[in-house]
């Protein structure tokens, strides 16, 4: 888990860094004004804050690439897990809204690997340790902690859906026909309503339920395996079937770590011919690094069931999440009082796991950016090749270059963040401009295009909504 989860970091870092001005510069789309203005929570700690040069941001992004690179080798793992975990957080605190509930699930993993020993086994940790071997079983109050972390995605997200999902079933209609995260594939899925009846049902009691797969006393391992294939099966068909970005992976590399020891002992078998060509490199790696900046003893040992400060500070981390998480329940009427919440935001174990929940969008549409040139000719200024039109394009959701910029946009919409409108507009006016200097536009129209489903695969007239206008 930790080298899957080191490299969906490395991933993550790639995809984001092709936007590093649009996102996290003061010249690009959210600067530290509005963030700080409209989207900052005062318990919030950012280093990508700090400045809005994209210099600064380009440094600490190349310092969050080489934790992830040293977390994949398991060099010092406990000491770069605490560092990758102090630059994603700084990272989504950046730019709350381009996040997704990927996000919340990497970096709650990461923030528990803290106290795993995931530098125990495939590191070069691991292989400077001079000590026995260490017990394949590893049981203490951090397991249970990731355990229930889990359990909370898939328990949790179910408990905060609404009749959609379990008495009329119609959940999954409505998540196909939303155009900005359909494939084709699920077009052709969405033709059939008694299928999508029978998937949302599954899919409703798959998370209710998949949990108890880690709990049965019988079979331990065997229900953990199938529970842990169950979660794969259930991410990969998402991702082939919707638009969530990295969601899918991040849910199937952070369900790595419950596998039973036979799964793995299955898997060396399979790799047993490159296993010592893997551990070559990998001591020659660490004996270098260990020459470059000396390290007295293995960083990966940190579970002391000893350390009654590690045990006691796991003891209230996991009833405060717990509670956090029972207290977005709507039956539930003992909330977490705003008092002690600042803990939460502080180290970002604050989460809500209501993804289609409680029900689903019913509106969804297309956008379109109409530019007037300084000779007031009207152009498509998202796609210069085309003819400016009204029409739905063929694929809605090809029109994104990422899941940060389909989420960007579905925030856009909201009214509530209406303060985003003119800082886009604006910028990307002047990105056009800068791109374009023999056809630039004076003035930029930001329009939306908005059609509601309904039952029976009706849909409304479009509505043109001009979001804003700048020049």
């Amino acid at each position: 888990m930790r080298i899957c989860v080191a490299f969906v970091i490395l991933l993550d870092l790639t995809i984001r860094i092709s936007d590093l001005e649009a996102f996290y510069a003061n010249s690009g789309a959210t600067p530290l004004t509005m963030i700080f203005e409209h989207a900052w929570n005062d318990h919030y700690i950012s280093l990508h804050a700090i400045s809005g040069s994209w210099k600064v941001q380009l440094v600490l992004f190349c310092m969050a690439y080489f934790s992830a690179v040293m977390l994949f080798i398991g060099y010092r793992t406990k000491l770069f897990t605490f560092i990758c975990w102090i630059l994603l957080l700084s990272l989504h605190n950046r730019n709350i809204l381009i996040l997704q509930g990927g996000d919340d699930l990497l970096r709650m993993t990461l923030f528990w690997g803290l106290f795993l020993p995931w530098g125990a086994r495939y590191s070069c940790d691991r292989l400077l340790d001079d000590t026995p071997n260490h017990s394949i079983h590893i049981k203490s109050l951090a397991t249970l902690a990731y355990l229930l972390q889990i359990c909370y995605v898939y328990t949790g997200s179910a408990l905060l859906k609404g009749p959609e999902w379990h008495t009329d079933c119609t959940a999954l209609y409505y998540v196909y026909s939303l155009d900005q995260i359909s494939y084709s594939v699920t077009k052709w899925m969405y033709q059939f309503p008694e299928l999508l009846g029978i998937l949302t049902r599954l899919a409703y009691y798959f998370e209710l339920l998949v949990p108890l797969f880690f709990f049965v006393p019988f079979k331990h391992s065997i229900f953990r395996f199938i529970g842990v294939m169950m979660i794969i099966g259930f991410h990969l068909f998402n991702g082939l079937t919707i638009y969530i970005g990295l969601f899918f992976i991040i849910g199937i590399v952070t369900s790595i770590g419950i596998l039973p020891p036979f799964a793995m002992d299955w898997f060396e078998k399979i790799v047993r011919n490159i296993k010592h060509d893997v551990i070559d490199s990998f001591l020659s790696i660490s004996n270098y690094l260990r020459r470059i900046i000396p390290w007295k003893k293995p960083f990966y040992i940190l579970h002391d069931n000893n350390n009654k400060i590690q045990t006691s500070a796991l003891i209230f981390l996991i009833l405060y999440v717990l509670y956090w998480n029972v207290s977005n329940l709507n039956s539930w009427h003992y909330k977490m009082g705003d008092s002690v919440r600042f803990i939460g935001y502080t180290l970002r174990i604050d989460q809500n796991w209501g993804m289609f929940a409680p029900g689903v969008f019913k509106d969804d549409g297309w956008y379109i950016y109409e530019g007037v040139t300084e000779k007031n000719d009207t152009i498509n200024v998202m796609n210069a090749s085309q003819e400016l039109t009204r029409e739905k394009p063929k694929s809605v959701v090809s029109m994104f270059s990422s899941d940060r910029w389909r989420k960007y946009s579905e925030n856009f919409l909201l009214v509530s963040n209406s303060y985003m409108r003119g800082y886009f507009c604006n910028y990307y006016k002047r990105i056009w401009n800068e791109k374009h200097p023999e056809n630039k536009i004076k003035k930029l129209r930001i329009i939306y295009m908005m059609e509601f489903s309904e039952l029976n695969y009706c849909t409304s007239v479009p509505r043109e909504d001009v979001l804003f206008e700048c020049e």
